[in-house]
């Protein structure tokens, strides 16, 4: 394959050419900032932020215990809570056939 802005040869499966940089074939599409339905302890907020930055969420569960701890209770508290009010939960899907509830595992 060869890239369309440059003309030098890349793999095929590149997503990105060596020697300019550019995109190759079709981008990926953007991931969205949700707090999830399954998966969640209080409100979904260090869920669906691990699976945002892709982090294990045990991991960010503990580094986040770890800074409410250092910065004192109260402002740690009001970022959850903040964040809680601020990203939205993950849309709900019904199954066409039966209407029923469908949640992600």
């Amino acid at each position: 394959m060869y890239c369309n802005a440059c003309g030098k040869a890349i793999p095929d499966d590149a997503r990105y050419c060596a020697y300019c940089g550019r995109v190759t074939g079709v981008a990926p599409a953007p991931r969205k900032l949700v707090r999830p339905r399954a998966r969640r302890t209080i409100a979904g907020v260090c869920a669906g932020l691990a699976e945002h930055l892709d982090v294990d969420v045990t991991l960010f569960r503990l580094i986040w215990a770890f800074v409410v701890i250092m910065s004192g209770i109260f402002p740690g508290i009001f970022v959850y809570v903040l964040a809680w009010v601020i990203i939205p939960e993950e849309p709900e899907w019904i199954h066409v056939g039966t209407g029923q509830p469908v949640t992600s595992r």
